[in-house]
């Protein structure tokens, strides 16, 4: 699916390459999200700006992440093709740094020759590219960060996108290229707690005790929090003439943690929320192909 993502990305814009007003690209990239949202069907909590975002576009039913933890999955998005097929499908054990850690010189992972990552390839089509937010590129290979973006922040540092910073730096009239990063699932303490424990859904796989009805309660929290962070980013793009003309993709790296649902091949861990709006797609969409 990772791979019809992007080649879907790339057929839609090929349409407007030609046009002096081309699309603005937008991935909104939660992590550790389940697709628990009342778009989905869930009727625990209500998610309204994410489900707006569902009803503008395309809901995808059968989205899978290519990989069940998240350096995995990102590194293949980011190229657009599978993981193994470059060596990058260890969890952060492909490279020699990270985050200022020597990892061991003998665990680089250098790209194919010819092998380019989506952000550069929107560079050098005379895109703006920025990477805002939790700024999560820990791909599995070596790579010059300052060749991806124009932009990027420190990470974990996503307050909201209020006053609209992350694409302000963009020169006008020409068009941009993001990756917002939610921390999602793992909002720890900035969810507030609201879902009653009697309230929320225990899968019979899973034991009926307080521990799992507080972990499951947590994450609908999260996705409360999560839900207002996408209506701020969506808020932000109309206030700033940017919405109609913006490819917006909002999806998961993989599912939440629930005990055994990270790294787990489960349904759970690797069926993913997924969505897509922008101009020339119709809304009210539902897809359920693979």
């Amino acid at each position: 699916m990772i791979r019809k993502l992007i080649l879907f990305l790339f057929v839609t814009l090929s349409a407007s390459l030609g046009a002096a007003d081309r699309p603005n690209v937008l991935w909104i990239y939660l992590e550790d999200v389940s697709g628990w949202f009342s778009c989905y069907g869930d009727k625990v909590i209500k998610t309204p700006h994410i489900d707006s975002l569902a009803e503008s576009g395309i809901r995808f039913n059968r989205f899978y992440t290519s990989a069940g933890v998240c350096s995995a999955m990102r590194s293949g998005t980011i190229l657009g093709m599978m993981q193994t097929t470059v060596g990058a499908h260890q969890h952060r054990s492909c490279r020699a740094t990270f985050r200022g850690q020597t990892m061991g010189e003998y665990d680089k992972n250098i790209l194919p020759e010819g092998v380019q990552l989506v952000p550069k390839i929107f560079r050098d089509a005379g895109y703006y590219s920025f990477n805002e937010g939790t700024v999560k590129d820990d791909f599995n290979f070596e790579f010059d960060q300052k060749e991806l973006y124009d932009h990027s922040s420190s990470g974990w540092n996503f307050k909201g996108a209020k006053d609209g910073s992350e694409w302000t730096g963009c020169p006008k009239g020409k068009p941009f290229f993001g990756q917002i990063q939610i921390s999602g699932g793992k909002s720890g303490g900035r969810a507030k707690k609201v879902t009653p424990l009697d309230k929320v859904p225990v899968p019979p796989y899973y034991p009926d005790v307080p521990e799992v009805r507080k972990e499951i309660a947590h994450h609908y929290d999260c996705l409360l929090f999560t839900d207002d962070q996408v209506g701020q980013i969506i808020a932000a793009l109309k206030r700033d003439g940017h919405y109609e003309n913006t490819f917006i993709f909002l999806i998961s790296d993989h599912g939440y943690k629930l005990h055994r649902h990270k790294q787990m091949l489960y349904e759970g861990g690797i069926n993913m929320p997924c969505m897509v709006r922008g101009p020339g797609i119709k809304a009210g969409q539902v897809r359920d192909d693979l």
